[in-house]
C-alpha cells in the first residue's frame, strides 16, 4: 500500500464540514492505469438497472425543474478530454494521469466526483471520492434515496475496474 503521505488528497465540492454527502470507495489493482482509463473501465459493462434508475431519476427530477441527465451514454469515448469538456453528464474540472475531477451542478445540488490513482506495491490504489452539497429542499429529498444507492452503485462499478485491470495477470 502507498504511504499515507503519498496519497492524493481528493478535491471536494466544498469543505468537508459543509458537505451533505461524502463517500469514498477504493480498490487495490495490479496495474497502474490513468484516472481516465479507470473512468472508462467504470462504465465498461452496461447495466440495465442503472439505466432504469436514471430514467426514473429524470422523470421525478423534471417535476422539480431539474435538468434531465439521461445517465451514462452508450458510447465510451476513447479521446482524452480537456478541462471544460463533458464526460457523459459530468463537466471535466481537472485531469491528469493520477486524478480526474468531474462535476455536475444544478439548482438542487452540486456534485463532485474525484477519481484518484495512487501508486502502490506492484499496482495502484483506485479511489472514487464523491461529495455533494444540496441547495434546497428538493436536493435534500433527492439525496435520501440517492445517498445509500450511490454507495452500492460505486461499489458495483468498481467491480468493472477490477475485471478490467485485475483479470489480466
Amino acid at each position: 500500500m502507498p504511504e499515507i503521505s503519498s496519497l492524493l488528497v481528493p478535491q471536494l465540492v466544498a469543505p468537508r464540514e459543509e458537505l451533505n454527502f461524502y463517500h469514498v470507495n477504493s480498490l487495490k489493482i495490479n496495474a497502474q492505469p490513468t484516472a481516465f482509463e479507470v473512468y472508462r473501465a467504470l462504465f465498461s459493462k452496461r447495466s440495465a438497472w442503472l439505466s432504469a434508475a436514471f430514467w426514473v431519476r429524470d422523470q421525478i427530477s423534471a417535476l422539480a425543474g431539474v435538468t434531465k441527465i439521461k445517465g451514462f451514454g452508450d458510447k465510451r469515448t476513447t479521446t482524452l478530454p480537456d478541462v471544460g469538456d463533458h464526460l457523459d453528464f459530468f463537466l471535466v474540472e481537472h485531469i491528469e494521469d493520477r486524478e480526474l475531477v468531474l462535476t455536475s451542478r444544478d439548482k438542487h445540488l452540486s456534485v463532485m466526483t474525484t477519481i484518484s490513482v495512487d501508486a502502490a506495491n506492484e499496482g495502484a490504489l483506485v479511489r472514487i471520492t464523491s461529495s455533494v452539497i444540496t441547495h434546497n429542499w428538493f436536493g435534500n429529498l433527492y439525496m435520501l434515496p440517492v445517498g445509500p444507492a450511490h454507495k452500492f452503485i460505486s461499489w458495483r462499478m468498481l467491480r468493472n475496474v477490477s475485471r478490467a485491470f485485475c483479470s489480466a495477470k
